[in-house]
């Protein structure tokens, strides 16, 4: 493998005579096939700099929460206009835009010197905003999606001057010589719940004949990593499992406070690794924004998870002097720093990396096809990735997935010798490609090896993974799906024939088995069960399973990554005791408000118009609203009479499962836990049409409510600034985890919630003051100070917006105190 130019110490000065998109560039350049050079952004003055950070940290915010804008398509338009005029902010003109909408591919060059200058540029999602801004224009002139491809433009200082590193394109060796190296980057304690085994399998299966298969590291420390890449450097490194972020929230989920992290940093002086302080609890590295780096999970000294910091990872790799030519990361978080680091330093020719959360399944296809692609194709390696995006955008599923960044150290537009060489290497390539695509039909299915009545309810998977693989779709017969869950003497049955469409079908989403059965809604303590799966195509049996599967109580909610979003299911408006208490708090109301004829219409007492687009607030019309709220506390604090009470018992070796209570189990017994009288009272909000939110933190929970419907409507279209929303610097960011579902905003949902807090636009309640005879203020003012705390924050549940989605109340038409 050579090594010109890239090991830091043999760097050597440009030639004088260098081509047009080789010069040295001062800041961000938008080129494209007929514009070499490209259109520059923002120059790397302070002010413009700011400027690009600012907008940088908005799209970062807006892109990982889009699952609340995502399906309107308004909204979906505003934000196009929107990445229009930030592209103008920074520097282009409308003549400039109609430009770049004319291409196929667009290259966003950016220039690195040291970690700190220009992060911003490499944080930026060029690939969405740039695709969202000349979207109509080629809509309109019938042309292909837009592919978005990003290069380094390394540079270094010589005799005081920052020159560019000579780049060469990225060609790949003989496939004789190809070497593959898979990296498992999963902690050994998350093998149970996790596993890499089918990603090494796809990634096998996409090498042609005769490349040696790849060679495996499992989770390995990054001594052992070094010397691996020193004894047999590969041409192709991957790495498979968590980012740091990902990896460290499901140690938490998977050990609680039994989780520990050793985390790690890189010395300049003495150019090795160091270590930051003692070990650490994974939860006081979350909560600590200095800590929590992006990054990867190794194996560090007795075998605890290591996090080691991008740049970290970069040089260390780098110091080895014989760089990968790509590598491949199906990790999320990857695209903004483990990707480009990775180029930088040095360590990879180029790299390839996913904005944020990514589809497990999804991810592996979209890198499958890119691997066959890349040998197919001669090695022309923007080519290939061109052609692989191209197939995963077509997909339905991927109009919930994010940005994949490609990143290259070379020009992504090559001269004629190269792109002959590309093509000669394709012809080889087709001479010495095995067996011809068949018709065949492969299924990945994993089942989930639990579920409540929540999960039944709200039609959600059954499965992790139900995916349908096909060379050829459409030479392919039907197929004949069969689920079956067993539940007592009774059976939940779906059954469906299925035409096969595109190569890929994940239909984890469209199986889902009916309601009928009693014992799903009527089960008081967990079951063992079992689910039972066959897919037939004519005569053929092409899968056939039966799955342990435990069935949770109807009352058991489950705090973690994938159950932790149906709580809005659990919030009962139609229960008795909570139509009760708002018939009880009618005089309240009345002697609130001063208005013998007054009842609750929700935002009704506040005209239309009265909240201007601005967002100004008439304190004066919205206390109409506060005063129904304060009705409904009244009634609970001096009617009730509540006591709190430990929460039921669960019998779940699982620390995230509770057993809630019912507003009629809460009148019955008076009393309850925080999240059973914070289900309460956003169940009294919601009958009175005032729009309730669930806000949880580390072990408590808490309701608040928004003042006026517009704000609830401002909150899910973010048409806003959120550039304060989001904490970063050139090593980490505060909003690497994407919102999942609509109604569920993450950790980095925090400074967003404080916001509207202090614009009085969203009011939080401590409700377990009920139990204390705590005035309403004393209560508002409680709930603000629980909120003040980012380390203590999880997660805010929107209420109306569940329900907007089809995430209903549960029918507890039965007393749950027997239950309990």
């Amino acid at each position: 493998m050579s090594t010109s130019g890239r090991a830091k110490k043999t760097r050597q000065p440009p030639p004088e005579r260098s081509p047009g998109h080789e010069r040295l560039l001062e800041a961000v350049h938008i080129a494209s096939s007929g514009d070499a050079q490209g259109l520059a952004l923002a120059s790397v003055d302070e002010r413009s700099r700011q400027s690009m950070a600012q907008q940088a940290l908005r799209w970062t915010y807006v892109l990982r929460s889009r699952q609340r804008w995502l399906r309107d398509a308004q909204v979906r338009e505003q934000h196009q206009l929107d990445a229009a005029e930030t592209l103008k902010l920074l520097g282009l003109s409308a003549a400039d835009l109609q430009a770049l909408g004319g291409a196929d591919t667009l290259v966003v060059r950016v220039p690195y010197r040291h970690e700190a200058l220009c992060w911003e540029g490499r944080v930026f999602p060029w690939e969405y905003v740039l695709a969202a801004a000349t979207r109509e224009q080629r809509r309109a002139d019938g042309r292909k999606p837009l592919t978005v491809i990003r290069e380094l433009q390394v540079q270094h200082e010589v005799e005081g001057q920052w020159r560019p590193v000579p780049r060469e394109a990225v060609v790949f060796p003989a496939w004789k010589d190809f070497r593959v190296l898979f990296v498992n980057a999963l902690p050994t304690e998350l093998g149970e719940r996790w596993t890499v085994d089918a990603e090494l399998k796809n990634l096998a299966a996409a090498l042609p004949p005769g490349v040696p298969a790849p060679r495996v590291l499992n989770y390995p420390s990054l001594d052992e990593l070094t010397a691996e890449l020193q004894a047999r450097p590969p041409h192709l490194l991957h790495f498979a499992g968590m980012d740091s972020h990902q990896g460290l929230r499901e140690l938490v989920e998977a050990k609680g406070d039994a989780a520990w992290v050793e985390p790690v940093g890189w010395d300049a002086a003495s150019q090795r690794m160091v270590g930051l302080g003692e070990i650490c609890r994974a939860a006081e590295v979350i909560a600590d924004r200095q800590r929590m780096v992006d990054g990867l999970l190794l194996r560090g000294s007795n075998g605890m998870p290591q996090l080691v910091p991008a740049q970290t990872l970069a040089l260390r790799l780098a110091s080895v002097g014989r760089p990968a030519y790509l590598t491949t990361l199906n990790v999320w978080n990857s695209a903004a720093r483990l990707a480009p680091m990775l180029v930088a330093e040095g360590a990879t020719r180029a790299a390839l990396g996913f904005q944020d959360a990514f589809d497990d399944s999804l991810a592996e296809y979209a890198l499958t096809r890119l691997w066959r692609h890349l040998f197919a194709g001669g090695f022309d390696l923007p080519a290939a990735f061109a052609a692989a995006w191209g197939e995963v955008r077509v997909l339905p599923e991927s109009v919930d997935a994010t940005g994949v960044t490609l990143w290259l150290d070379g020009p992504v537009f090559v001269d004629a010798a190269t792109h002959r060489a590309h093509q000669a290497r394709a012809s080889a390539a087709a001479a010495a490609a095995g067996p011809p695509a068949t018709a065949e039909v492969r299924c990945v299915i994993k089942p989930f090896d639990q579920l409540n009545y929540a999960v039944l309810h709200n039609a959600e998977p059954l499965f992790e993974d139900f995916v349908l693989l096909c060379d050829q779709p459409a030479r392919a017969e039907p197929l004949d799906i069969e689920v079956t869950v067993h539940m007592g003497s009774e059976e939940a049955r779906y059954a469906s024939r299925f035409v096969l469409q595109h190569v890929r079908h994940n239909l984890k989403r469209d199986i889902h088995v009916p309601l009928t059965a009693d014992v799903a809604r009527g089960v008081h303590e967990a079951i063992n069960t079992s689910l039972q799966v066959r897919v037939r195509q004519g005569d053929k049996v092409l899968y056939h399973d039966s799955h342990r599967l435990r069935l949770l109580p109807v009352d058991q909610w489950r705090d973690n990554r994938r159950d932790g979003q149906w709580l809005p299911s659990f919030v009962l408006p139609r229960d008795p005791a909570v139509v009760r208490a708002v018939s009880q708090s009618q005089r309240y109301n009345r002697v609130l408000r001063d208005d013998p004829t007054a009842g609750f219409e929700g935002y009704q007492c506040v005209p239309d118009g009265a909240v201007p687009a601005d967002g100004r607030i008439d304190e004066e019309l919205l206390r109409g609203v506060d005063r129904q709220v304060e009705a409904i506390w009244a009634t609970l604090l001096h009617d009730w009479q509540l006591a709190y009470i430990n929460p039921p018992p669960s019998y779940s070796k699982q620390l995230d499962s509770q057993r809630l209570r019912t507003p009629s189990t809460v009148l019955a017994e008076r009393a309850g836990t925080c999240i059973d009288l914070a289900l309460l009272f956003a169940a009294c909000l919601e009958l009175v049409d005032i729009y309730p939110v669930v806000f949880l933190l580390e072990g408590h929970a808490l309701p608040g409510w928004w003042r006026h419907g517009s704000f609830r409507d401002e909150y899910m279209q973010m048409t806003g600034n959120y550039s304060g929303a989001v904490q970063a610097n050139e090593t980490s960011s505060s909003a690497a985890n994407a919102q999942v579902v609509p109604w569920h905003a993450g950790r980095a949902s925090w400074d967003e919630v404080r916001d509207l807090i202090r614009q009085r636009k969203l009011v939080p309640i401590e409700t377990v003051r009920l139990t204390e005879h705590c005035g309403f203020i004393e209560a508002i003012e409680a709930g603000v100070d629980a909120l003040c705390d980012r380390a203590d924050y999880d997660s805010m549940l929107d209420i109306i917006t569940a329900r907007q989605r089809q995430i209903t109340p549960l029918p507890l038409l039965m007393d749950m105190r027997d239950a309990s």
